[in-house]
């Protein structure tokens, strides 16, 4: 699809009803501070942009198209000016890119001062819902609530954007469909869904996703342990999971 700003722009529909678009930004900005007001900012065009492209698709009247929810950032490093403790640093500062924004501010998100961006990448940064995935002498990797950052040290040996992107799609996707389901609950009602996702895909999902494969990677695991982790699809899929069996029950 066409996006007024996005190089490139793919609207992956699941079956089970979740839409979730995938947006290219290449960027090169001058810090770290200015890429996390960018990100920011961008939620409040890109998200009622992505609900007009659903209205338009749908030929349906606003009162009855949803709205987008959340935007997650998958951040690939391709050259940076860090080198050392602060290139690992940089990475973790990606994946949690909040720490250098005021998103409180009146106006909408503005960037701390400088010199916050600085300390951090000259005294390190750690955060404990960080969980590293890369693997020495071959890639960086971290993954946190807000993002996903990953660099890679070695192109014949590191994860492929493609594996990355799949695996975000799937977790996304999937957290959209649960939180369905939780907001069914929330506004007291018993959850239900059509038979073919039901407690039984939901099951058959969290296997998928949560038990390794034989021939699969050892950074690819860790990637997508990482990405379950920080995102607590694990906890979602087994509450929903729960409920739909309840409710059929």
């Amino acid at each position: 699809m066409d996006h007024p700003e996005a190089k490139e722009c793919v609207l992956h529909v699941f079956a089970c009803g979740v839409a979730v678009f995938r947006l290219v930004q290449p960027h090169k900005p001058a810090s770290l501070t200015e890429l996390a007001v960018w990100r920011y900012r961008s939620y409040a065009t890109d998200l009622p942009w992505a609900r007009e492209r659903l209205r338009d698709l749908l030929d349906e009247d606003h009162s009855r198209v949803p709205n987008p929810e959340y935007v997650l950032s998958l951040y690939w490093l391709i050259s940076s000016p860090w080198t050392g403790s602060a290139y690992d640093t940089a990475l973790r500062l990606l994946s949690t890119p909040s720490v250098l924004v005021d998103r409180g501010a009146a106006g909408g998100p503005v960037p701390l001062d400088g010199s916050v961006e600085e300390s951090l990448l000259a005294t390190g940064f750690d955060h404990p819902d960080i969980v590293s995935f890369g693997v020495r002498g071959v890639s960086t990797g971290y993954a946190g609530w807000s993002g996903v950052a990953y660099a890679s040290l070695s192109g014949e040996r590191s994860l492929t954007v493609d594996e990355l992107v799949t695996c975000e799609l799937s977790v996304q996707a999937l957290w959209c469909f649960t939180r369905q389901i939780q907001q069914m609950i929330e506004d007291g009602q018993d959850p239900s869904m059509p038979e073919q996702y039901g407690w039984r895909f939901l099951r058959a999902a969290y296997s998928r996703l949560s038990t390794a494969r034989a021939q699969e990677t050892a950074q690819h695991v860790l990637m997508r342990e990482a990405i379950m982790k920080t995102s607590g699809l694990a906890e979602r899929l087994r509450a929903a999971q729960d409920a739909l069996r309840e409710s059929v029950g």
